[in-house]
């Protein structure tokens, strides 16, 4: 398809204090087999000499340099004041320290035309580290419900992919995913009450209004290391906000008791996951976590043993496999 009948893709990318991943990430962007791209830089007031670097691309065709004069304290924030100077039909929100494969919008956008009641088609992602080395893919880690159903590409309803999220976010990487602008909006993006699971609470809110669509081939190159946010964030707030998340989730729609009661459990089931993590830290904070969920839950006990009973038998699954 020539460039005058491709709807035009906005990608969103947001930068804070990694000028050394800038340029990889940046210039994944701008070589991408789908030309019909708007490329909207939001720096979010680095100090590292991160501006330096981006303003090496202002004059490249359809970018927009916004360089913000006061951090904004959260990428959440930054990546809805770039989609608000968005026009494109699609959009995809780029992460300065992840980098594209050359054909990620082109394979994306393929798929998004020819399934209407997808407003997400996302891939897996490569797993890489600081010297940008693969070494592992985000398929491996998901739980054996997703990866028994999405063994190849294809579609994923509305209400399964509800189920799913009800346990993991089984979308770890919003730099896979391409979005429907509009289905974006109606849902007022994302949500910066939350410093760790925005993605995931965004992933669910969609569910209650578009499918899914999952590709195998990697697409993205997603970075791990010591300075993302969940890293930095101790363990009382991770699971304080994935409570708060679910049960927001809740009361702001009409679900039905069993879509309800698997959310408990998985919010139990997530909170049990962090045991397995770090013991110590764990048993520590398990009295303050528990009285903070308790003021939502009124029985944040039982939710929790039978989201360990899950989290459990998908551990053994997983052995097994």
């Amino acid at each position: 398809m020539d460039n005058i009948q491709q709807p035009l893709v906005s990608i969103v990318f947001t930068s804070y204090n990694h000028k050394e991943y800038l340029r990889e990430a940046l210039d994944s962007l701008v070589n991408q087999t789908y030309t019909n791209l708007e490329i909207i830089i939001i720096d979010d007031c680095s100090t590292d000499g991160s501006q330096e670097i981006l303003k090496e691309y202002q004059n490249k065709l359809n970018i927009h340099l916004k360089l913000q004069k006061k951090n904004s304290g959260s990428y959440v924030r930054a990546s809805n004041l770039g989609a608000s100077f968005a026009i494109g039909e699609y959009i995809l929100f780029a992460q300065c320290d992840d980098f594209a494969e050359s054909n990620q919008i082109e394979t994306l956008m393929e798929t998004m035309l020819k399934n209407p009641s997808v407003g997400v088609v996302f891939s897996r992602s490569n797993l890489i580290n600081e010297q940008s080395v693969v070494f592992s893919d985000d398929f491996k880690g998901r739980e054996s419900k997703f990866k028994k159903s999405i063994l190849n590409n294809g579609l994923i309803t509305n209400k399964q992919m509800k189920e799913y999220l009800s346990f993991s976010c089984v979308i770890p990487n919003l730099s896979a995913a391409l979005i429907n602008h509009s289905i974006f909006k109606e849902i007022n993006g994302l949500s910066d009450k939350f410093s760790v699971v925005a993605d995931w609470e965004f992933w669910l809110n969609l569910t209650e209004k578009t499918n899914f669509y999952y590709l195998k081939q990697p697409l993205n190159n997603f970075r791990q290391h010591s300075t993302t946010i969940r890293s930095k964030v101790k363990m009382q707030t991770q699971v304080q906000e994935i409570y708060s998340m679910f049960y927001n989730h809740i009361d702001a729609n009409q679900l039905k008791k069993s879509e309800i009661r698997k959310i408990k459990i998985g919010a139990g089931a997530v909170w049990f996951t962090y045991f397995i993590e770090n013991k110590k830290l764990w048993l520590t904070s398990f009295k303050s976590i528990y009285f903070e969920i308790k003021k939502i839950e009124r029985l944040p006990f039982f939710y929790l043993l039978l989201g360990a009973k899950k989290h459990v038998v998908e551990f053994a699954h997983r052995k097994l496999n």
